[in-house]
């Protein structure tokens, strides 16, 4: 067993053992009698599927626990040695490299450079890191887990449009599957990013919970009893393309007034720029040397904080719309908690009360009542934690 790693435990041992693996996975180190009490197997169960994983390696006798009066327990948890998974992120400029273990930390990662790369490089480079990976890998590869940008096909592996490169309608997973014969699973950032929250962030402790990242798009995932909502097609979470004004700004998707036409931080940009442009006077031009064309959100976040009044305003202008936003989606989901992610984070002591109190005032007092609204901390780490638990969720 040492040498050969399931391409499904569950297919292979039955779902007993899966689910044991799971719970072990998730809250270990964890003792047989917890797990009994977790799983409603009888404690005999535990103890002989316990001690098979024992034998196989999969699993390891960690410590000694504390006693509550009788014999102390012994805690279970995973070896770390058991598998490898890899992970690979292609952000807007670089292709990420993950090597992770059983217990998804990293042991090895390596980036390179996207930029000027057509199409069919990005996947010529795509399969080189991969072949690199596995060979260089301790322990057999289990599973890999590739994130894009834009909508994907879950189920199907393919990345719909992946808007940095250029793809459209690429079959990633039976790629990498035919060539590799591993395992693969396709996911796109947001959603990554949420699962990342969900399992180690400020999500954690829900079940119901729908993710904004707001940066020069918004972006969003819906999670429903603890799994991603993708929907009919898996066209689910496009919140940022819901109508906010009709009369509003052109979006980049062709219609009108869209929240990420409005809320987003392209929409600071331009908001900002266009009131310079008219003669209003701030810091934001000198800070951007008087080319406009170099204005970015942190100067606009930098400027705010130094109370330039354009700044200032057009964050509240911005947070207002997201207020907007968050009212719609709380009235239409009844989610125990929105969360914000992306770089508008980094203006969060300058919005926060402003979206709370626009987002309020626009939800049903008991929709809003049991719904947190809350900002993101883990940043990009999330997306790899993400696409680690996917992969590790689909394998064991």
């Amino acid at each position: 067993m040492e040498n050969l790693i399931p391409v499904s435990y569950k297919l292979l041992k039955g779902m007993n053992e899966s689910v044991i693996l799971n719970i072990i996975r998730k809250m270990g180190p964890i003792s047989r009698a917890d797990i009994a009490k977790e799983t409603n197997l009888t404690p005999p169960t535990v103890t002989n599927i316990v001690n098979k994983l024992i034998a196989e390696n999969i699993v390891m006798e960690y410590k000694v626990g504390e006693s509550n009066g009788g014999r102390p327990p012994v805690l279970i948890k995973l070896n770390p040695d058991f598998m490898s998974i890899i992970v690979i992120h292609i952000s807007t400029y670089n292709l990420h490299q993950y090597t992770l273990d059983a217990e998804l930390k990293t042991k090895k990662k390596e980036k390179n450079s996207i930029r000027g790369l057509k199409q069919e490089e990005v996947l010529e480079l795509l399969t080189s890191v991969l072949d690199k990976a596995i060979k260089e890998s301790p322990q057999n590869v289990s599973g890999i887990g590739i994130v894009v940008r834009g909508p994907v096909k879950m189920k199907e592996g393919i990345s719909v449009f992946a808007p940095n490169i250029g793809w459209r309608n690429v079959p990633l997973k039976s790629i990498v599957e035919e060539r590799f014969g591993i395992p693969t699973y396709i996911i796109n950032d947001v959603r990554a990013m949420a699962l990342g929250e969900f399992h180690m962030g400020k999500a954690k402790d829900v079940e119901n919970m729908i993710f904004l990242k707001v940066g020069y798009g918004i972006g969003s995932a819906i999670l429903i009893n603890g799994r991603i909502y993708t929907g009919a097609s898996d066209g689910a979470g496009e919140i940022g393309h819901t109508t906010i004004d009709v009369a509003g700004p052109q979006c980049s998707c062709g219609n009108y007034g869209c929240f990420e036409a409005l809320a987003s931080e392209k929409a600071l940009v331009n908001l900002v720029v266009k009131s310079i442009k008219e003669g209003m006077d701030s810091i934001v031009y000198q800070m951007a040397e008087g080319m406009l064309d170099s204005v970015t959100p942190e100067i606009i976040y930098e400027a705010a904080k130094l109370n330039d009044k354009l700044a200032v305003n057009a964050l509240k202008t911005i947070g207002r719309y997201l207020g907007i936003g968050i009212a719609n989606t709380i009235n239409t989901f009844n989610p125990e908690l929105i969360l914000i992610g992306g770089g508008i984070v980094q203006a969060r002591e300058l919005i926060e009360d402003i979206i709370i109190e626009t987002a309020k005032k626009r939800t049903f007092e008991n929709s809003f009542s049991s719904c947190r609204i809350a900002f993101a901390e883990l940043g990009d780490d999330a997306t790899l934690i993400g696409a680690a638990n996917m992969v590790m969720d689909e394998v064991l």
